[in-house]
């Protein structure tokens, strides 16, 4: 029976496999696997500090009230972990450009903008996740 994944491995995995993605050329997929892994960290750390995320001024509200948690947007996860000074004021502006790039995973606007990727790009979405790790590495070692 196999063991079961940490959180730890499964990033250390898509880090990996990102590496790959950059090696194979491949730059659509570095960009989907980063902004989908950035995605991942902010909601497990917005579930597992709801209190703090959800209490937030900037945490995104429907109907009056704040949305569940587990429903938030990658956009709203990244707009409100900066505001909370989880993200920098940098990698925060630089992951709002990644999940930008991210959204190209619907072919209809990949289509609509013109966007061929480059391996540049995709390079600098992977140095955004980097930015990201060690922002939430200085949460980690301050908790």
């Amino acid at each position: 029976m196999p063991t079961a994944l940490s959180a730890r491995d499964v990033v250390r995995g898509r880090l990996d496999e990102i590496d790959r993605a950059l090696s194979a050329e491949a730059p659509l997929a570095v960009i989907f696997l980063v902004g989908s892994t950035l995605e991942g960290l902010l909601s497990e750390l917005a579930l597992a500090q709801a209190g703090t995320y959800t209490a937030s001024p900037s945490a995104p509200r429907r109907d009056g009230s704040v949305k569940p948690v587990d429903q938030w947007t990658l956009s709203e996860l990244i707009a409100v972990s900066r505001a909370l000074g989880v993200l920098s004021e940098d990698v925060a502006r630089h992951a709002d450009q990644v999940r930008n790039f991210r959204n190209y995973i619907h072919p209809r606007q990949q289509l609509r903008e013109n966007f061929e990727p480059r391996m540049e790009t995709a390079r600098i979405a992977q140095q955004v996740l980097r930015g990201a790790l060690v922002d939430l590495n200085h949460i980690a070692m301050s908790s």
